[in-house]
């Protein structure tokens, strides 16, 4: 469908509200022995693949007064206006990372394009590159789709023969001249039924389990600043799994360890006081289950189980608390619950967002989770950019309030890239949190 659904549309309401929501994906791509390709190379490349990737050829245009959500139009702009080249002339990847922090403070305006690419030459070297490296990283508005969506898209835009139909779009339709006229009479209608299945819905998930409890803030949870610092490591798989454990728990395992000393008092950890880590972690939806938007994923709070020394045994205590979790946010009743606001007319949503975000409470007492950890696996390292080829895949987790730090964990063939997300003013060392994460990670892996 067209029309933004309203778990979509909330992204794109929150544009000028906040930080940048948008999705980053970052490949690495390394030329071996071949000089790196030209941005004009580049462009060409993506000139042909773009019309076969359904979604990046969408735009946003807004209704009549905004009294109806936005629609899905074709965008008919030359894609050069859709990417920029970011030459740093031989500078380190220290300097990289700084270019990688500012992008992530920059925003779409889905009304103008949905996505961009920014390709980044004249990198001096890089993590597991050998010859001339070459970044590109996709930035696509939240609204359009969501994680596993941009993988694809990626995936459709380099792999060696890209598959039609390889990333999600819209049914675009012939607008309607009474659309919007048609939603305003339907606005009244469409709101006490919406409240009549709210109020249903909440009913019925009154009986089912009940969420994780809260837990105190930390100097990690607090309002987050303007500026954004980031750390990429690539790692090979094997130094990322503890034992039988997968990535995505090994991953949480070594989180735990790191913030349970980090948030400690200096002398002790935070665990021996008692404290609890736990973490938000996004889950996809399943395929059979019925959804309208295009974000198919909800967020579960994990227990890190900080408490428990033995790394095979918390581990275990991880997956079992993931897989009770996924069970919990994917069960009918909080999906209704989820599902009960659909029709409620967007000036409402609109007016509603708003006020939400200006009475939110910046620097919270308690929350949900410390920190959010984002674990994605994008497939085969088969992906090509002018003869050069991709070496490791990155993903950025967006901060806000109560947020501070975040981890993305992005998997591209053997390779498991840890990516770290931070607001200097909350993490003023991210190079030693770093350090002490993926040496975590080591330890674990060669003690199972």
């Amino acid at each position: 469908m067209d029309r933004l659904d309203i778990k979509d549309a909330i992204y794109h309401f929150a544009r000028d509200r906040g930080d940048s929501r948008d999705q980053f994906s970052l490949t690495a791509f390394d030329s071996v022995e071949r000089p790196a390709p030209s941005f004009d190379e580049i462009v060409a490349h993506v000139e042909a693949r773009a019309p076969l990737v359904p979604g990046l050829g969408l735009r946003l245009r807004e209704a009549p007064l905004n009294l109806d959500y936005p629609r899905w139009v074709p965008d008919t702009s030359p894609l050069s206006e859709r990417m920029s080249d970011h030459d740093l002339g031989g500078a380190p990847w220290a300097d990289f990372e700084i270019l990688m922090g500012d992008l992530l403070r920059t925003r779409l305006d889905l009304r103008e394009h949905s996505w961009h690419l920014h390709v980044v030459r004249g990198i001096g070297s890089a993590p597991l590159v050998q010859g001339a490296v070459t970044v590109v990283i996709l930035q696509v508005g939240h609204a359009l789709t969501d994680g596993l969506g941009v993988s694809r898209m990626v995936r459709a835009l380099f792999e060696p023969q890209s598959a039609t139909g390889a990333a999600p779009s819209p049914n675009l339709t012939a607008e309607r001249e009474n659309a919007v006229l048609g939603a305003v009479f339907r606005a009244p209608v469409d709101l006490v039924r919406s409240r009549w299945e709210a109020r249903r819905a909440v009913r019925a998930y009154r009986g089912s389990q009940p969420g994780p409890p809260s837990v105190p803030a930390t100097a990690l949870n607090r309002a987050v600043g303007p500026y954004r610092v980031v750390r990429i490591v690539p790692m090979q798989k094997t130094e990322v799994r503890a034992g039988a454990a997968s990535v995505t728990v090994s991953a949480l395992c070594a989180v735990g360890s790191c913030l349970d000393r980090y948030l400690g008092d200096g002398d002790e950890p935070l665990s021996a006081t008692g404290g609890t880590v736990a973490a938000f972690v996004p889950m996809a939806l399943p395929r059979d289950v019925e959804w309208p938007a295009a974000n198919r994923a909800v967020v579960g709070t994990v227990d890190l189980h900080v408490g428990e020394p033995d790394i095979a045994k918390r581990a275990e205590l991880i997956t079992r608390s993931l897989a009770a979790e996924r069970a919990r946010v994917t069960a009918a009743p909080l999906l209704r619950v989820a599902r009960a606001d659909e029709r409620v007319p967007a000036p409402i949503v609109r007016f509603v967002q708003g006020r939400r975000f200006r009475q939110h409470d910046r620097s919270p007492s308690h929350v949900g989770a410390q920190t959010t950890v984002v674990s994605v696996d994008r497939g085969r390292a088969d992906l090509e950019l002018c003869g050069a080829v991709a070496r490791f895949s990155a993903g950025f987790p967006f901060l806000e309030d109560g947020r501070c730090l975040n981890h993305g964990i992005f998997g591209l063939g053997d390779v498991v890239t840890i990516a770290m997300v931070a607001c200097p003013d909350a993490v003023p060392n991210l190079d030693a949190y770093t350090q002490g994460l993926v040496d975590r990670l080591r330890r674990h892996s060669e003690q199972s």
